[in-house]
């Protein structure tokens, strides 16, 4: 389907030394590596399973659907008779709110459904703001929308938007589970806040990472979209075992990264 390895991928900073200098400012001598590798762990125990949250499952369903309504002679039609946009204006602020209402009541957890339905708008907003000509505004009255949003029709298209959720996903969840491995470890609250802080400021590290990890799913992302997207939306299961495929690798990608 279009699938080759990818190999390695390159890193500009190793997951523990990011962590490392997040902690260096307020750990003192706290060992912080053990912060990275729980962290790490904790992760990767759980990643392979977020295939089966169904707030996931939605979340990544929407983006699906976004897609393949532009492959229609009318989008527009298409999104409100099956209920996914309330109104036929598209707007990015429309599609935005769309995707998280996309069968919100699909809920286990919240801190999930918090990760995914925020990680399905960054998708959409960021390659929106990509696909804009140099110049134009995101909110310009005066911009074509569908015409942009038609881009997403195709696989490559739809890898983009996959490989950005993949990575918002996991940016999410890497600072999530940092934050909480660190209040173990720091136990006094100002230094657990100034910890927090400093998650913050080095936010473009950990996004890089993010988004350098989930390039292992962008090429199978293509070549699955344009052969079960193609004439018919895909069945649940289908979308499933992507889902289920994509963790996966990225999971055997962070494992990778623990080794180094």
């Amino acid at each position: 389907m279009g699938h080759k390895r990818l190999g390695y991928l390159p890193k500009t900073k190793r997951w523990r030394e990011i962590v490392e200098q997040i902690g260096s400012f307020v750990a003192g001598s706290t060992d912080v590596s053990s912060i990275a590798n729980k962290t790490l762990q904790t992760v990767q125990e759980r990643f392979e399973n977020l295939s089966s949250d169904p707030s996931i499952q939605s979340s990544f369903e929407f983006l699906v659907q976004f897609s393949y309504a532009f492959q229609k002679e009318n989008p527009t039609k298409y999104l409100t008779e099956n209920k996914i946009i309330e109104t036929d204006e598209l707007t990015l602020i429309r599609i935005a709110r769309a995707a998280v209402n996309y069968k919100s009541k699909d809920v286990i957890s919240h801190e999930y459904q918090a990760f995914a339905t925020q990680a399905a708008v960054d998708a959409i907003t960021v390659w929106y703001k990509n696909n804009l000509e140099q110049g134009e505004g995101l909110f310009n009255s005066e911009l074509n929308a569908e015409a942009i949003f038609s881009r997403a029709a195709r696989g490559d298209g739809f890898s983009e938007i996959s490989r950005m959720y993949f990575s918002r996903i996991t940016e999410r969840y890497l600072k999530y589970f940092l934050d909480r491995e660190a209040s173990t470890k720091l136990t006094n609250i100002q230094d657990r806040k100034r910890f927090s802080d400093e998650i913050t400021t080095y936010i473009n590290a950990i996004s890089k990472h993010a988004f350098e990890t989930s390039k292992i799913t962008q090429s199978y992302s293509a070549g699955w979209f344009n052969k079960y997207a193609n004439e018919n939306f895909p069945q649940k299961r289908q979308i499933r075992n992507f889902l289920s495929y994509a963790f996966g690798k990225m999971k055997s990608e962070l494992l990778r990264e623990e080794t180094r």
